[in-house]
């Protein structure tokens, strides 16, 4: 472990659009949970008001800024990665916060792995009664992926990758990012020892949007790295996926959205990092997040 300060190794940063009364009652738990040392950057998306609370003066180091224009979460938070200076970028969403477990054992077990990529985290919201990211084991484990909400990312090798795809526009940033990791061989772990609760607030969400880009985005991942004996089966699966959701739910943007993705890839060849079979198998047998 190393012998800095946690305030030198992790910042927390944090992207918001339109969601005060989240994000104010996020800043309070994260405060009261022990992290009010921690440098925190809160990027603000374009709001449609302004920010209508005092920051917390809890906090040692934070610090808010507004753009003047909205260009969506991806290209927040990969400019929150690019500003923030520690080793680790704690990320956080405006609804999300830390409830149990220990940061100081998260940031041991990260130290501690030479092939770290991100420490995913279990995730538990409230409203729903119900974990978005349970844990499967009492110790630490690879997995695919992480869930935005609440992760703790190596920003160097983040950075080297390049980032989110800002091509992606919403949705599916996570898993393009964490299988180039895996490509390079960096890997996600789930760390069940820190608990975070997304509230998941309706504020601000188009479920449209997310139907749409969730689709159109998976299409444009298994173009991207699905081995090609294999994508024909793995498009045509996604494919029957995405409609029978659609008609349960009775939105059809997934449907929508699929479309638009087979339309793009044309466009975004360039992107394709194809894992061969048994690189693919690998990954497969990984839990999710």
């Amino acid at each position: 472990m190393s012998e800095l300060p946690m305030a030198e190794l992790v910042s927390i940063g944090i992207a918001t659009k339109n969601r005060w009364d989240d994000l104010k009652n996020s800043l309070l738990h994260v405060a009261a949970f022990g992290f009010q040392d921690l440098p925190v950057l809160i990027y603000d998306d374009h709001s449609a008001d302004p920010c209508p609370f005092k920051l917390p003066e809890t906090f040692t180091a934070i610090e808010f800024q507004v753009f003047s224009e909205s260009q969506g979460y991806i290209v927040r938070r990969n400019q929150l990665a690019r500003a923030i200076d520690t080793k680790y970028y704690l990320s956080l969403d405006d609804d999300s916060f830390p409830v149990s477990g220990s940061l100081q054992a998260a940031v041991e077990f990260a130290e501690a792995c030479d092939d770290l990529f991100c420490l995913s985290f279990p995730i538990y919201n409230p409203s729903l009664g119900k974990y978005q990211s349970p844990s499967l084991q009492d110790h630490p484990y690879p997995v695919k992926a992480f869930v935005g909400c609440g992760h703790l990312l190596h920003r160097e090798r983040f950075l080297a990758l390049g980032g989110y795809r800002e091509a992606l526009i919403h949705q599916g940033e996570e898993l393009d990012i964490a299988a180039r990791a895996f490509q390079q061989g960096w890997y996600c772990y789930h760390f069940p020892g820190l608990e975070i609760y997304h509230l998941q607030s309706h504020a601000g969400r188009n479920w449209h949007r997310m139907d749409f880009y969730g689709a159109r985005n998976n299409v444009l991942w298994n173009d991207w790295f699905v081995p090609p004996e294999l994508k024909v089966v793995k498009q045509s699966r996604t494919f029957l996926s995405r409609i029978l959701h659609a008609l349960h739910v009775r939105r059809m943007g997934q449907l929508q959205g699929q479309l638009a993705g087979f339309k793009a890839i044309p466009q975004y060849r360039t992107h394709r990092q194809i894992m061969d079979i048994q690189q693919f198998k690998q990954w497969q047998i990984l839990p999710c997040s």
